[in-house]
């Protein structure tokens, strides 16, 4: 039997009728991407998320904030108040990133925000510190506000304030230096 003869051969092959129906024409695409739509839902849902990885142990992450904190505590006062505004939000929030594996630095302030509101990681207290620095943070850099000096150092303190509250170990003070 040749090609041309089996062919010949479907094309007296009657459809069915329901197959010639505009209905069945239409629903089969949106069947398949329902389909599609189920299948990558279900394969996101079945890797493991990114929240639920234990604390990294290494004070190291600490310690390598912690110092940039004070190398930038130390340029403070050549520094004005944008780039300062800039540099201790990318700290904190490369901390963040480092220490409980949140995928922060391309996040917006409210997407991090709704994204720790049901980590059982932070306290309330942790939560509204971090809402308030971000939004300071935020305050500075999109709205050009000029914070005052203390207030540039309530930004540093608090920054070091939330990486020492999230430290494994205890790490030295000011006063303990």
């Amino acid at each position: 039997m040749t090609n041309q003869l089996l062919i010949e051969d479907l094309s007296l092959v009657a459809l069915p009728a329901w197959w010639e129906s505009p209905w069945i024409l239409f629903s089969l695409p949106v069947l398949v991407g329902i389909l599609f739509y189920l299948m990558t839902r279900w394969w996101q849902t079945r890797r493991a998320p990114t929240q639920s990885m234990p604390i990294t142990e290494a004070p190291r992450v600490h310690e390598e904030f912690l110092r940039r904190l004070q190398a930038l505590r130390d340029r403070r006062p050549s520094i004005e108040a944008y780039p300062l505004g800039i540099e201790v939000s990318e700290i904190l929030r490369g901390y963040l990133e480092a220490q409980f594996r949140f995928d922060i630095r391309y996040q917006t302030t409210r997407e991090f925000l709704t994204s720790v509101a049901s980590d059982s990681r932070f306290t309330s207290e942790k939560r509204e510190a971090l809402a308030g620095f971000l939004q300071h943070c935020d305050a500075v850099k999109f709205a050009n506000q000029n914070p005052s000096g203390s207030e540039q150092d309530g930004l540093l303190d608090t920054a070091e304030k939330v990486i020492r509250g999230n430290s494994p170990s205890p790490l030295k003070t000011e006063g303990n230096r």
